[in-house]
């Protein structure tokens, strides 16, 4: 089965003074899924952000020194303010009380120079898998929020809720992670397994289901979409905090679904 599935990028936020860690730090840092920063020198400036746009960013990197305060102090004002993304909090040098005290600060990870790229990239990334399978994740979703741990969808403008069924919400956060298309046969093998009973028809079952309670305007298919032989999630459509789009004149047009007829699942190709 096929597992070479593509990552969205994830923006993170850099809390301090870059050129402290070296002149090539953020571009050393970047790879195929960490390619989006937003840099911040202060944490007033990090927390005025976090205030507008905290579900914006997947993880938060903090310099332990900044010029109003430290990391760890930072940290725990965020938390007390019910911002839950990954922390991690990063030193030219520490002690053992900076590190311990950083941690009971609320950070996730505290990493002290020298560093190893490589090995700082996978500690994001594990610390944002950690989050988003974590009942404390909120992931934006066009104009939801999506709770993978509750498995619930709530719409921002009303505070409607809406309650996935477990693998309504295990498909949604497979394709909320995914930075392109996904095929059915992908999603079989990622949310099914080996299941003798499930076929690529019970991923498009799922898929239908799945449309009729996550798309904004009843009848359209406007986030849940068939792209390239699969599914692929526009999550960012109609999202709050970030810039409305341009459609091209190549823009594909919104798709209508038809009344609830399981004859027709298969005929429209989901």
């Amino acid at each position: 089965m096929p597992r070479d599935v593509v990552h969205r990028q994830r923006r993170i936020l850099f809390v301090g003074a870059v050129a402290t860690f070296g002149p090539d730090f953020l571009a050393q840092l970047i790879d195929r899924d960490l390619l989006d920063f937003e840099v911040v020198p202060t944490g007033l400036a990090a927390l005025d952000v976090l205030g507008k746009r905290v579900r914006l960013f997947d993880a938060i990197i903090i310099s332990s020194n900044l010029p109003d305060g430290d990391g760890a102090d930072l940290c725990a004002r965020m938390r007390r303010r019910d911002i839950f993304t990954p922390v991690m909090i990063i030193a030219q040098e520490d002690s053992e009380y900076d590190v311990v005290r950083g941690l009971d600060c609320g950070a996730n990870d505290y990493v002290s120079a020298p560093f190893r790229m490589s090995e700082l990239r996978a500690r994001l990334r594990a610390q944002i898998r950690a989050y988003e399978a974590s009942e404390e994740a909120v992931l934006p979703i066009g104009p939801f929020e999506f709770r993978p741990g509750s498995r619930v969808l709530m719409r921002r403008s009303t505070g409607q809720r809406t309650r996935l069924t477990d693998k309504e919400a295990s498909v949604l956060k497979f394709l909320y992670r995914a930075d392109g298309p996904v095929s059915r046969t992908m999603l079989l093998h990622e949310v099914w397994g080996y299941h003798a009973r499930a076929t690529t028809h019970t991923v498009e079952t799922h898929i239908y289901r799945l449309r009729r309670k996550i798309e904004p305007e009843a009848g359209q298919i406007s986030l849940l979409l068939n792209e390239e032989g699969g599914y692929w999630l526009a999550r960012d459509l109609g999202r709050p905090d970030l810039p409305t789009p341009v459609a091209s004149s190549a823009s594909k047009p919104i798709m209508r679904l038809p009344p609830h007829n399981h004859r027709l699942i298969s005929l429209m190709g989901i």
